[in-house]
């Protein structure tokens, strides 16, 4: 394998087959570009994130679908603040029940809002330059699954950890052959 071969280069894959979104979008704008995405048509979603871009293909943040619900329904991830409480310590989740119909019915009339607030920062950014081993290191140090690659300012794409796993495996840590 080349030099160049051990770069992320090849592995990259490109803004334009990566769900992305401008800063200036709606959460129902999020929801659609999320289906765009969706694999061979199915109802699954693909990606657990956008990347969240400026009109200048800038990077400004990452919205993960959690971030979403989260500006669907922000009264049921509120934290119910209690000063004194005798009995039961800990989360409340079963209470969440209580919150069904007020969280089903804003979830609609949330769909307009901005999802700038919601934006949530890119701590690790890659070059295409960028050696596959070095790459797999910081992803791991920064626990990071997918990465933002970028190249003089702009955002050209993403490296996931799956392109990774399949350039080792097949290159590097290539299994045996089993005898048929």
């Amino acid at each position: 394998m080349s030099q160049n071969e051990k770069t992320i280069a090849g592995l990259i894959i490109p803004l334009e087959q990566y769900p992305h979104i401008q800063e200036s979008a709606s959460l129902e704008e999020a929801i659609i570009q999320f289906k765009e995405f969706l694999p061979d048509g199915h109802e699954r979603v693909a990606h657990n994130q956008l990347l969240v871009i400026n009109d200048k293909d800038q990077l400004v943040g990452r919205l993960t679908l959690m971030d979403i619900m989260r500006g669907f329904a922000p009264q049921l991830f509120g934290k119910t603040k209690v000063e004194h409480f005798d009995g039961k310590t800990g989360d409340f989740t079963d209470l969440a029940l209580l919150l069904e119909e007020s969280t089903f019915s804003e979830c609609g009339k949330n769909r307009s809002k901005p999802i700038l607030p919601l934006v949530q920062p890119i701590k690790l950014t890659l070059s295409r330059e960028t050696h596959l081993l070095k790459a797999l290191v910081m992803m791991s140090a920064h626990n990071e699954l997918n990465v933002p690659v970028t190249e003089n300012g702009r955002v050209i794409g993403v490296l996931r950890l799956e392109e990774i796993f399949l350039a080792m495996c097949n290159t590097y840590c290539v299994l045996p052959q089993a005898n048929s």
